[in-house]
Order: C-alpha cells, then sequence, then structure tokens
C-alpha cells in the first residue's frame, strides 16, 4: 500500500454522502433503540451494581459501603469501575432506579459513537468513512454493548473522543482541538482498568511518531496536559495506593475524595500462568473474539462480522507498513497518516494484554473499534488498488451486500430468537418481578436464593434499599477478596443467617425448593423462572 493515495473515482458526492451519513446514523439508532430496555431481558449482576452505585451516589454522595466519592468502587470486592454509575447518578436522582435509567447511558454513548466515527474519519475520505461508519452501526460487538450497562462498555466511546480530538489538534494545530483533546482519556481510565496499561504505550508510540508537530504546539499542548493529569490524579492516587503500595498514603484521609483498599485486585482474579494465558488468549484471538458468554456474543454470528477480521489484520500491517515508510523518509505525515496512525497506536497498545491476563470479550474492548477503523481503510485501499483489474463498483457492491446481508441476519436472530434463548437466565429474567412479590410477604425475614450471583445486589436495586440502612445492617464477611453479605434487614443470604424458630418467606429459582422440604412451604406467587413463598414452619 503506497503511501500517496493514488487517484480515486469521485463515486461519491457531497449530497449523496450526506444523504448516506445520516442514513447510517439512522440504522445504526434502530438497532440499539427497538424494544429498549428489554433486550437483553432481564439484568445483569454487573450493571444491577452499577446501577445502585449511581442510586447511592445520587443520595448521598458516597458509594454502598461509605466511601466519598471514589475513583473506583471496591463494589463486591475486586472492585467496579466508576464513570457509569457517576453519569448516569444524576439520571437515577430524577427520574429513579430501574433497568430502563441503567441502561441509559451505554444507550446514548452508543447512538453518539456512529456520527463520532464519522467527523474522526473524514480525512480518511468519504468512502472510508461510511464504511467504517456501516460497520460499527451494525457489528454484533457493537449495537450489543449499546443496549446494557456494563461499565467497561464505556471504553470504546471515550477513548475514540480522545482519538477524535488528538488528530483535529495534530492535523490543525487549532486551540479548539487541542485543549480538550486529552480529557476523554482522563475519562477512559475511570470506565475500565486495563485503560492504565493501554494508554501510557499508545501515549509514548504517538509521541516518537508525532513530537516533532507535538513540539511546535508544545505550550498548547502541555495546556491541554494538566487538566487532564488533575483529572487523572484520583486514579492515579488509588492504583499506586492498591496496585503498588498495598496501602493508604497517610495524607489521602484529607482528600476530598476517598481511595478505599480493595480486598482483593481484579488482576490477582483473573491472571493465571504466564503460558496457559497466553494460549487462551491466542485462541480467543484466533478464533474471532469468541468467549462464549451469550451477553457478549450471538453464537453463529462473529463479532465484528466475517470480512473485518481478516481486513483488520490487513489495515495493521499495510498502515504501520504506510508510517514506516513517511518515517524513514522523514516526510511530513499527511491528515490521512495522522489518523491512520492513531488508530494503529491504540490497537497496537492492547495487544500486550493478551500476555498479561485471560482474556475475553469485554476484557479486551480497547482492541475492537480501532480493528474496525483499519478494517474500513485498508478495504478501500484494496478496492481502489484492483479497481485496475476489476470495475470498482462491482467490489463495492459486493461488499456491502456481503456486510448488510450478514449485518441483517444477526440483527434479525438478535430481535427475534435471543431474547427468548439462555440469556434470560443468565440475566435473571422475570427477577424484577419476584422481588415485587417478595416484598409483600407478611414475614419478617426472607430468604433470597443464592442460586445467581450477587443475590444482595439484586436486593438492593428490586427493593431501592436506602444506601445508609445497608451501611448500618449489613453483615458481612470477606472471602477470597469477596464481600459475602449474610443478611441486612429483613433480607437473608445465607440459611445459617436465618432467625431460629420463626416463619420466613422465600424467591427462589423456580424447581429449586424440592415438593418434599419440611418444613412444609406454600407459593403465593410464580413465573417461568422464579418462585416466592412462605415457610409455613418453623426455621431451624
Amino acid at each position: 500500500m503506497a503511501s500517496s493515495a493514488p487517484s480515486r473515482p469521485a463515486y461519491l458526492s457531497r449530497g449523496t454522502f450526506r444523504a448516506l451519513f445520516v442514513l447510517i446514523i439512522l440504522g445504526g439508532a434502530a438497532l440499539r433503540i427497538v424494544d429498549y430496555p428489554h433486550i437483553p431481558p432481564g439484568f445483569n449482576q454487573d450493571e444491577a451494581s452499577s446501577a445502585y452505585e449511581a442510586y447511592c451516589l445520587a443520595l448521598t454522595g458516597a458509594d454502598r459501603w461509605g466511601n466519598v466519592l471514589p475513583p473506583y468502587f471496591p463494589s463486591w470486592g475486586s472492585g467496579q469501575s466508576v464513570l457509569l454509575s457517576y453519569l448516569s447518578a444524576p439520571i437515577v436522582r430524577w427520574f429513579g432506579l430501574s433497568v430502563f435509567t441503567a441502561r441509559l447511558v451505554p444507550l446514548i454513548l452508543g447512538l453518539l459513537t456512529v456520527p463520532l466515527l464519522g467527523w474522526g474519519l473524514r480525512p480518511l475520505g468519504r468512502r472510508t468513512t461510511l464504511l467504517g461508519m456501516l460497520l460499527i452501526a451494525i457489528v454484533p460487538w457493537h449495537f450489543m454493548l449499546s443496549r446494557w450497562g456494563l461499565e467497561c462498555n464505556l471504553v470504546p466511546f471515550f477513548m475514540l473522543l480522545g482519538c477524535v480530538f488528538l488528530s483535529r489538534g495534530l492535523i490543525s494545530g487549532k486551540r479548539r482541538y487541542i485543549l480538550p483533546s486529552l480529557l476523554p482519556f482522563a475519562l477512559a481510565l475511570y470506565c475500565y482498568g486495563t485503560t492504565a496499561l493501554v494508554l501510557p504505550l499508545m501515549a509514548g508510540m504517538l509521541l516518537v511518531l508525532h513530537w516533532q508537530r507535538f513540539r511546535q504546539r508544545g505550550r498548547m499542548w502541555l495546556l491541554a496536559l494538566l487538566p487532564a493529569a488533575l483529572l487523572a490524579l484520583p486514579f492515579a492516587i488509588f492504583f499506586l495506593e492498591n496496585q503498588v503500595l498495598g496501602h493508604n498514603l497517610a495524607w489521602t484521609d484529607r482528600l476530598p475524595f476517598s481511595t478505599p483498599m480493595l480486598p482483593a485486585t481484579r488482576l490477582s482474579q483473573v491472571s493465571g500462568g504466564w503460558l496457559s494465558t497466553l494460549r487462551h488468549n491466542l485462541a480467543f484471538f484466533a478464533n474471532g473474539f469468541d468467549d462464549h458468554t451469550p451477553y457478549n456474543k450471538m453464537q453463529g454470528y462473529p463479532l465484528l462480522l466475517l470480512p473485518t477480521w481478516p481486513l483488520a489484520i490487513v489495515g495493521i500491517c499495510g498502515a504501520a507498513y504506510v508510517l514506516l515508510r513517511v518515517r524513514r523518509a522523514k516526510g511530513r505525515p499527511s491528515s490521512e497518516q495522522i489518523v491512520l496512525s492513531i488508530y494503529l497506536c491504540w490497537a497496537l497498545a492492547a495487544l500486550p494484554l493478551l500476555a498479561l491476563f485471560v482474556q475475553n470479550v469485554n476484557r479486551f474492548n480497547h482492541f475492537y473499534l480501532p480493528a474496525i477503523v483499519l478494517a474500513a481503510w485498508a478495504a478501500e485501499r484494496l478496492i481502489s488498488i484492483l479497481t485496475a483489474r476489476v470495475p470498482g463498483r462491482l467490489l463495492w457492491g459486493c461488499l456491502l451486500l456481503w456486510l448488510l446481508a450478514e449485518g441483517g441476519l444477526a440483527a434479525g436472530h438478535y430481535f427475534r430468537h435471543y431474547k427468548e434463548g439462555e440469556i434470560r437466565e443468565h440475566f435473571n429474567a422475570g427477577l424484577e418481578e419476584a422481588f415485587g412479590a417478595a416484598k409483600s410477604l407478611p414475614v419478617a425475614q426472607v430468604h433470597i436464593s443464592s442460586n445467581m450471583l450477587l443475590p444482595y445486589v439484586y436486593t438492593l436495586v428490586f427493593t431501592q434499599y436506602p444506601p445508609r440502612d445497608f451501611q448500618r445492617e449489613a453483615v458481612y464477611t470477606i472471602h477470597d477478596g469477596v464481600y459475602d453479605v449474610a443478611r441486612f434487614g429483613r433480607y437473608v443470604f445465607h440459611k445459617d443467617a436465618l432467625t431460629p424458630g420463626t416463619p420466613y418467606g422465600y424467591l427462589a429459582r423456580k424447581g429449586d425448593i424440592p415438593l418434599d422440604t419440611h418444613p412444609a412451604h406454600r407459593v403465593v406467587w410464580t413465573n417461568d423462572g422464579w418462585e416466592v413463598g412462605v415457610m409455613e414452619g418453623m426455621s431451624k
């Protein structure tokens, strides 16, 4: 792939480009909004945890454990990133705590990602811009993540926002792009912890590639760095205390925010042997990022659509070749090459994660968006090269028909069949209605089934339990770095924490209570997945 673009036939007029730009935005919006928030059905335990933290922040300015404005939540023990909860807190305060409000921020950011990417890719040409937008609009990875509230799913948007302003700042040298360009990267630290590993590598590579441009406007870039550094400071202190020192610094208790020590670090929980980790991750990489989790991927439908992954490999190799040629020639990179370099450095900075800990779709979410950008660029360049032998319109038509057909099949499966599949059990569909019935039980204590992850968190969310009451009443221990909550208020999560000699209610998965249970039980409510009732005898 040559460093200078050959003459390209003007297939797209400005009017056609604008019409297609809007059409792709509308199509992407439909994939994210239709039947919101009911697909995926139910509620994931991680999004329930983020939602309750938003509720606590809105009511008290602290997290569920009473830490004031923390840069990272202790959450269930190994911690959870905070930005989703901070952004959701005013929404929850104004409109209440619900599945709808818990998923609203990811939806909004998912909708904004499509036009933002289009604006950011304009230096790569109209066709590359539209192809990149089309891919991000219809790939299952992105429209699925836009529809539920996992905190790490905010990473692609804020990294993209930073990349767009950074590229415009490097190309134009204008203050209005440079000054805000580093703030989104600082915010990305609060989306997911892997950003602390990816961002320094990405920054180092870009400094090497564009040192002259940074130096030309050095004072302006330093001014941009100052607010970004201040914004990142709470996270940096938290990271230093938890990942390096292993204890709180003496002076941090005088700060306006808390830097809580975690019972266990996330990295310690997902790390394995170096060789086994690498083998697992290479298989994950080679299999098109299939982690066999229904909330990340629909089985039978590639995460990024079939042509995207091979095109991304071509794009990574081709962009690296182009940039190396420019660097060796000591030339001044074009606007197109500046944009390419930013997404290439982002993608390359994500690759070392494969050697550090076991990956899944969520943990590797720094890679997919730059891969899509590089795939779109590679497709445009390959078609431009092949037009000497095959009509370009035919090549573009075949590629677009493939993507639209494959994307359409994936979307059709998502809206017709996905919501009735195994995702219902993974997201505990029907549990909210079960808690509605359990709240009305005429008993002093209710046992909540442990046949789900984080049952106490679901209880907090679906009962909208007051945060200060939880902090005062919770009885818990810490096992293997996890907060094991036994009870709070009238809700009990371990049978041995029930008050002896008194009747109790229960909420359990349907079929978990044997018919011959002693003492006898009376079912008062049921649905397809859950059962609520009363143990009419006495608890032991």
